[in-house]
């Protein structure tokens, strides 16, 4: 599973869409748009704040055992 793909499966396991998600991690729809595609990767900052918002380590959200 690639990140992007994780990123997906976390927000439509918690019902959001793309727009809800960017506005709670203050960003915009098409870096998440992006981010789930594997057209572009979140930065560190944004990795730190997806695992926050998730609740998951920054293994888990970079699928890393």
């Amino acid at each position: 599973m690639t990140i992007g793909e994780k990123i997906k499966a976390l927000r439509q396991s918690r019902g959001l869409s793309q727009h809800k998600l960017a506005d709670k991690l203050g960003t915009n729809q098409r870096n998440i748009s992006s981010w789930e595609i594997g057209r572009n990767e979140p930065t560190i900052f944004n990795c730190i704040v997806l695992a926050d918002y998730f609740g998951i380590t920054l293994d888990e959200l970079c699928c890393r055992k």
